[in-house]
């Protein structure tokens, strides 16, 4: 009996059956399908690679998900999780209710935010006093996606670069191959890219701007080539109708690749080839995908843990392995230059487009009352497009019936 509190000791010392206690985190994401699936390994592959932190990822649906399960658990009293993927028009509204941590002054802050690229700096801190409430992670940018055979047919090798020249495109291809040359989006996202190209803006102080005459002649343009039948608009199933040859071009996420690849199987090489985003004049885009935040009032151990996280999730060779996977754009110059990197971009055609894209792009608007307004914008360009709405009173409506959301 007089040795088993030495051979405790002992055992205490050397570390025998006495693990330390990790410390778990919830991480709140949104992405669902094939994305959903390599989340979850990541997560799995970051659990194994220390003993310090466990990560348990819970699926939220959507990014509109993790969103309104963030607000109730603000109403509860209670984060809904400790890190939340954010899309990135989304994480504003949460840090003007003062419900993200400040990241700034974490441990390794400076160092990771100087290795981002200018557009993600800019996305991180809009304001630019050094307060950064949500990092980049699963960033991408909107590319043209275009079907070379079905082009070919009216004489084109490749989209046109800009909108102007899209009409004379749109009629060709409709008339020479019987399907709809391209799908437009109601969602904003292109069309932001599309109004910064032409000069204007999609928000100003206190309203929605698209009723500047640089937004107008973008909603025109488009409205133009729905109406004389060149264009539809798009839906649920506009990728499976670009695969399946109906439409000639789509306009969606360099993340969306890996699941048209998977939909069009033997044939994606064939019918498949992607090229920038066309502009009016000059080219612009946005960024899009979602960002990554620690909810405030959380134990410190536990930021300090998500940050850890986060922090993984960042190494260039990690980012490497997410971008094979999910062909989202690098986050830091550091991975771009990853000579493993540059041969990833040669493997396949139009794999380095969105990576091109980062010296013209620009955040999405960050003004917390835009996550309403897309709501409206979307309700607006469908009213107009589906139902043939005149275009300036629809956007005139639309302009002053948001204007209370931006006076808080």
């Amino acid at each position: 009996m007089g040795k088993r509190p030495l051979v405790l000791g002992l055992a205490v010392v050397l570390g025998f059956g006495f693990a330390q206690p990790r410390t778990e985190i919830t991480f709140l994401y949104g992405l669902g399908g094939r994305l959903g699936e390599i989340i979850r390994a990541t997560v799995d592959t970051f659990n194994k690679s220390q003993n310090e932190v466990v990560v348990r990822a819970e699926f939220a649906n959507s990014y509109e998900g993790v969103l309104q399960k963030a607000l109730a658990g603000i109403a509860a009293g209670q984060p809904a999780a400790d890190v939340l993927q954010l899309e990135v028009a989304l994480w504003p509204r949460l840090a003007a209710a003062g419900q993200l941590t400040d990241l700034s002054a974490l441990p390794g802050f400076k160092a990771m935010f100087d290795s981002f690229w200018g557009v993600f700096k800019l996305q991180a801190d809009p304001d630019k006093d050094g307060k950064v409430f949500a990092t980049p992670w699963n960033n991408s940018n909107p590319v043209t996606y275009y079907n070379p055979e079905l082009l070919k047919r009216a004489g084109y090798s490749a989209p046109p670069r800009t909108w102007p020249e899209m009409r004379e495109f749109a009629r060709k291809v409709k008339e020479a191959t019987g399907v709809a040359a391209m799908a437009l989006p109601a969602f904003p996202w292109v069309l932001e890219g599309a109004v910064w190209s032409n000069g204007g803006e999609i928000v100003g102080k206190d309203r929605l701007l698209l009723d500047q005459p640089a937004a107008l002649e973008v909603i025109n343009t488009w409205t133009q080539l729905i109406r004389d039948g060149s264009a539809v608009v798009e839906n649920a199933n506009s990728t499976q109708d670009f695969v399946a040859g109906k439409v000639a071009v789509i306009f969606q996420s360099v993340a969306s690749r890996p699941g048209i690849k998977a939909l069009a199987g033997d044939r994606f090489k064939q019918t498949v080839r992607v090229a920038p985003l066309p502009y009016f004049k000059k080219p612009v885009v946005p960024v899009g995908g979602a960002t990554l935040a620690i909810s405030r009032g959380i134990p410190q151990e536990r930021v300090l843990a998500a940050w850890k996280f986060i922090q993984w999730l960042n190494r260039p060779e990690q980012q490497l392995e997410w971008i094979k996977q999910t062909n989202y754009v690098p986050i830091t110059r550091t991975t771009s230059e990853l000579p493993a990197f540059r041969a990833f971009l040669a493997t396949e055609q139009g794999l380095d487009v969105g990576m091109r894209q980062l010296p013209n792009a620009r955040p999405r608007p960050t003004d917390p009352a835009y996550v309403q307004g897309i709501q409206e914008i979307r309700k607006t360009l469908e009213e107009i497009w589906l139902n043939n709405k005149p275009v300036e009173p629809a956007i005139r409506d639309l302009v002053q019936r948001t204007r209370p959301l931006f006076a808080n």
